[in-house]
């Protein structure tokens, strides 16, 4: 219904005034010889002028509707792989056909529009004939509420119907999302709220890097309910073949087991951890778990160089020599002579080792002989880490063999040591080896929770084809963050930049805090297992993000690609190709410029798989790859297998909704005001287009001045 209508103008009253000022003034010029053809004129320069006015003032007509319309209700429904779960005869998928299947709905939208969303992880409006799969591998509640808010944003959402069993798994508080909704929830459930009989493997935990003959402790959890002293074994399996089991007796519970295993050759291990279906178990799709390792000939030998003591050297060393699987050698600097002859034999016998750490190292001890020995036992295959301090990283290094070989390049400055706090800042993306365990959230807060460190070394921009993991937050480098921690291949080696000291305050200090150096172990332990762990030398590699994911999440896999000369190639078509159950998988990775790819696989199934990625050029075939990852957990969604009622009634009663069963939503959809709303909108019109008036304005003038040049008037 048409309300209002309004024109406005801008000047509007001031260029009127002057627009009829002007029309008089040539009206008296005219009006002693107004012929036909000073009539002619005369109309047009008043016709140009009027236009002209028109354009300045810019009229726009405004137009306000008021109609009504209908309210929104929302419908949610869970498409997780929970709700194949069987309470008694019928799966949960099945209750919720029912429910969508029921003449409710059809009868709801005589009263209101109603818009259908589907969600596990992420949610996303049904399409049209779309059919529901139930296959997600994770429940995000809080996501799937505030993804709604978002879409119906300005819409008049009256309600929402969310059909779940409440099974939430990953992100955020759904009791919060629910308040911020701004809508009442009515949540239907899905399930047995009852606890149910299953049992699961929980988790299984082993260091991720041993050695042959040496014994590896895997830690693992059993959760099981409603068995009354079941006696069954629990086994862990490599390639199909018992190595360990233990029989544990099943009761209401979580129990905690220990596995002792002993490597008999060196390679990739995935060990399989399992428990059989029992009799009247809810689900079986959490009674296993994949596990992997690598598994190396021998114990790591290190070899750690240090410029001078300092709570670093000990820190470092104490770490490494408390790990049976570290052979750990120090060669300090102090007052007495003689720790450049040290350094000298012991480069002699660099075959003997693993990697090589430089601490604080002065670029004087390295000259000549040591530096060319380093660079020779890296491109052999060897690990170099160097660490920076007030003697490190001179303009010795700049002109340095090691130069080459290191991740960052050198400044030419003899005064590279600073001594200001800063707290590293990372890229979006992190390398695994800042990985402290599979939670990505909980990594960030525990790294964000480290004190600062105390001095840096100024040092260059990254090498071309080396992995920054973390930054300066205010130093610059060619106006882009400095790197102060870097890695990169060399050859058949690796190295690795720590461009700071202190680093022993993210181990000391939060001990001292009452929590415990977790997270800067873990980051030295994966630094060692990086450098140690030999690359194949290729033109492509590979890596995944992490080397085991759980069932449900994203796969990532990141490739580097080089031309016959070992330097970064973009512009190629790689293509990466794992199979599983379903078949063989294929996606293009995207080039993110600098001969690094990049794509995500997406989910896959517990079990340990090889990715084989090929790069291709217009110039020919850049070679092929080859990587390993583990899918280790069951989905997360048998997590918990019983239909969580507390948790949809807290999101109900949270949001001025209810909770109900089934049978009871039709009674809660007629308790529902739903009553037509008010619609307001807005049209403004422009009255004049962006050209055409000015076009008609110059052929007014144009056809004016044609006339007095013909009558010889100018």
């Amino acid at each position: 219904m048409l309300r209002d209508i309004g024109f406005s103008a801008s000047d509007g009253w001031l260029l009127l005034l002057v627009g009829c000022a002007g029309i008089y003034l040539a009206f008296l010029m005219y009006r002693p010889r107004l012929t036909g053809v000073h009539r002619l004129l005369l109309g047009v320069r008043i016709a140009a002028l009027i236009l002209l006015i028109g354009l300045l003032m810019e009229p726009i007509l405004a137009l306000t509707l008021h109609t009504q319309r209908l309210p929104l209700v929302a419908v949610l429904i869970d498409d997780s792989e929970s709700m194949k779960i069987a309470d008694g005869d019928t799966a949960r998928h099945e209750v919720a056909e029912a429910v969508l299947a029921d003449p409710t709905f059809k009868n709801l939208r005589d009263h209101a529009r109603v818009m259908q969303f589907r969600f596990s992880d992420v949610l996303a409006p049904i399409r049209e004939g779309e059919e529901l799969t139930w296959a997600g591998r994770a429940t995000d509640l809080a996501g799937a509420l505030d993804g709604v808010r978002e879409h119906t944003m300005g819409e008049g959402l009256a309600a929402v119907v969310l059909i779940s069993d409440g099974g939430q798994n990953l992100g955020g508080r759904p009791g919060q999302a629910a308040v911020n909704l701004g809508a009442p929830v009515l949540a239907v459930g899905t399930g047995d709220p009852v606890v149910p009989k299953d049992v699961s493997i929980v988790s299984a935990v082993i260091d991720p890097l041993g050695y042959v003959g040496r014994s590896l402790v895997m830690q693992v959890r059993v959760l099981s309910s409603g068995f009354e002293r079941v006696r069954e074994q629990v086994r862990v399996l490599l390639n199909d073949r018992e190595v360990s089991a233990q029989t544990i007796a099943l009761a209401d519970g979580e129990q905690a087991l220990e596995f002792e295993i002993r490597p008999e050759r060196s390679g990739r291990h995935a060990f399989s951890v399992q428990i059989a279906a029992q009799a009247g178990e809810r689900t079986v799709g959490n009674n296993r778990v994949v596990v992997s390792t690598d598994v190396l000939e021998s114990r790591v030998r290190i070899l750690i160089l240090a410029g001078s003591p300092g709570a670093d050297l000990g820190y470092m060393r104490r770490m490494l020599q408390e790990d049976a699987n570290f052979e750990v050698e120090v060669l300090v600097r102090t007052l007495t002579a003689g720790w450049q002859k040290d350094v000298h034999r012991a480069l002699r016998s660099l075959d003997e080792r693993d990697i090589v750490v430089l601490i604080n190292a002065p670029y004087e001890a390295l000259a000549d002989m040591p530096e060319q020995t380093l660079v020779a036992f890296v491109q052999k295959g060897g690990g170099l880490l160097a660490l920076g301090g007030d003697a490190a990283f001179d303009d010795g290094y700049a002109r340095s063999a090691l130069a080459d070989v290191l991740p960052v390049q050198f400044l030419g400055s003899s005064d590279t040591f600073q001594e200001r706090a800063f707290a590293l800042s990372f890229p979006e993306s992190r390398h695994p080896i800042l990985r402290v365990s599979d939670d990505p959230l909980g990594d960030r807060d525990a790294w964000e929770a480290l004190p600062p460190l105390l001095s840096y070394n100024r040092v260059g921009a990254a090498i071309s084809n080396a992995t920054v993991l973390a930054y300066h937050p205010t130093e610059r480098v060619d106006g882009k963050p400095m790197p102060v921690l870097a890695i990169r291949r060399v050859g058949a080696g690796k190295t690795a930049i720590v461009a700071y000291q202190t680093f022993w305050r993210h181990g000391m200090m939060m001990w001292g805090d009452g929590k415990t150096d977790a997270v800067a172990r873990a980051f030295w332990k994966n630094m060692v297992r990086w450098l140690v762990t030999r690359d194949e030398v290729s033109r492509l590699r590979i890596m995944t993000e992490k080397p085991a994911y759980r069932s449900g999440e994203t796969v990532a896999v990141h490739a580097s690609v080089f031309d016959h000369l070992l330097q970064p190639r973009s512009g190629a078509r790689v293509l990466a190709r794992v199979g599983d159950s379903l078949g063989v998988r294929e996606v293009v990775l995207r080039d993110l410029g600098g001969g690094r790819y990049a794509g995500n696989l997406g989910r896959f199934p517990q079990g340990d798989y090889e990715l084989q990625v090929q790069a291709r050029a217009d110039d020919g075939d850049l070679g092929m790859g080859t990587g390993r990852f583990t899918v280790g957990r069951y989905s997360l969604e048998y997590e918990t297998v019983r239909m969580r009622a507390e948790l949809l009634s807290d999101i109900a009663t949270r949001s001025g909704g209810q909770y109900v069963r089934p049978d009871g939503l039709k009674a809660a959809l007629d308790s529902l005001v739903l009553t037509p709303e008010p619609l307001v909108t807005h049209h403004r019109v422009g009255l004049w287009g962006p050209e055409w008036p000015i076009f008609v304005l110059v052929g007014l003038l144009v056809f004016e001045w044609t006339i007095r040049r013909r009558l010889g008037m100018v």
